[in-house]
């Protein structure tokens, strides 16, 4: 990762960290409706969760209907679709949450979906902070993906004797993820639904809207597409580079059932935004804009009481490209971000020492974010 990407995103986590705990103190507290939301800020929670955060990646060169590959001993079908998948995008992690501080850590599990000896290793690495300012929800998220398999046992290239899989462990993806989201209806909250920092008391549903700016990034040391799932008639076959920048704005609905402590809300959205292209061919580099359609849609269900909470959530985000245009697809980038997760935990009262101690904490990250953004000087309200 270039070294001033690493420092745009600790500035970023830092400065969102530090706005989180302001909001959470304030507006947040002063915006919701008390009848169907809870505060929790008196426990300590502690969870253990397990995760399957997978990325999946589709590229197609749009080859003729009649698709052969005839080597003049035998005529085979050639692939159209290569779909990528990581071998290991399982995740166990543990969370320790006190008031409005929060921190969540996970290692990769060291059990893949296929032999390794045959289809290679995968690696996963995945930050990311949210909180709220005000009405908005804000979300940070920098991921990371190397080694990828198109897991079908075809023929790939024209030197192959027999059908298997293809192992591209040189491919490498890496992304930074901001996403803006407001609540038209303050009876329903994304930080109990899905963050469990509150408790939903009673059914709500809500309009929303989001900003999403995302920067994505492939690259192989090889095409994308193997030499059999390339069309010959296209410049984008050799493509070992894909940069897109996009921003969309995405509207939906949102909602939440509540009964006796259980629960089951989601989310679902649609939108259209700009996209900024890179790509690197064998003839050399070039850049375009383009438009784009864009999906959102997040669930979750379990149980979330006073002590204990247990969920089931799921997340599905979609990522679209298409060269040289969307309506003229010569050749079609498509990623799928799916994300499965268990989450179990159970909350302690802090007690007078630990109380003490959180808001000692709280009012000194406060005044540090009050220098460092206002330069010291005193509100005026």
């Amino acid at each position: 990762m270039p070294r001033h990407h690493q420092h745009f995103l600790w500035i970023l986590f830092f400065c969102l960290f530090q706005k989180t705990v302001i909001a959470q103190n304030t507006a947040d507290s002063s915006y919701i409706d008390h009848s169907y939301i809870r505060h929790i800020n008196d426990k300590v929670s502690i969870s253990t969760y397990f995760s399957n955060s997978k990325l999946n990646l589709l590229f197609n060169n749009y080859p003729p209907k009649t698709w052969f590959d005839d080597n003049g001993i035998v005529r085979r079908e050639r692939p159209k679709d290569i779909l990528y998948t990581p071998n290991n995008s399982y995740l166990i992690g543990l969370g320790f949450a006190f008031g409005n501080l929060g921190v969540r850590a996970s290692i990769q599990t060291p059990y893949s979906q296929y032999d390794e000896g045959v289809y290679g290793k995968s690696s996963v690495f995945r930050l990311r902070a949210d909180g709220f300012i005000k009405k908005w929800y804000l979300d940070a998220e920098y991921y990371r993906y190397s080694g990828f398999i198109d897991s079908s046992i075809r023929v790939y290239d024209s030197l192959q004797t027999e059908p298997s899989p293809l192992i591209r462990d040189d491919i490498i993806t890496r992304s930074i993820n901001l996403h803006a989201v407001r609540f038209t209806n303050n009876r329903f909250s994304y930080k109990a639904v899905f963050k469990q920092k509150k408790i939903q008391l009673r059914s709500a549903f809500t309009t929303y809207y989001k900003i999403r700016y995302r920067s994505e990034n492939y690259s192989g040391l090889t095409p994308f597409l193997p030499p059999l799932a390339r069309n010959p008639e296209s410049q984008y076959g050799s493509m070992t580079k894909l940069r897109m920048n996009d921003l969309t704005v995405i509207g939906g609905v949102a909602g939440v059932l509540v009964y006796k402590g259980f629960y089951i809300g989601t989310m679902l959205g649609v939108g259209v935004g700009g996209q900024h292209q890179g790509f690197t061919l064998d003839s050399g580099s070039d850049t375009q804009f383009s438009f784009l359609p864009a999906l959102d849609f997040k669930a979750s269900a379990g149980y979330n009481h006073e002590r204990l909470f247990i969920t089931l959530q799921t997340n599905t985000e979609v990522t679209y490209s298409a060269l040289p245009h969307a309506l003229d697809q010569e050749f079609l980038a498509i990623s799928y971000f799916t994300s499965f997760e268990v989450n179990c935990g159970y909350r302690f009262n802090m007690g007078p020492k630990l109380n003490k101690t959180v808001k000692w904490v709280n009012d000194l990250i406060n005044q540090t974010a009050h220098m460092i953004f206002t330069g010291g000087k005193k509100s005026t309200k």
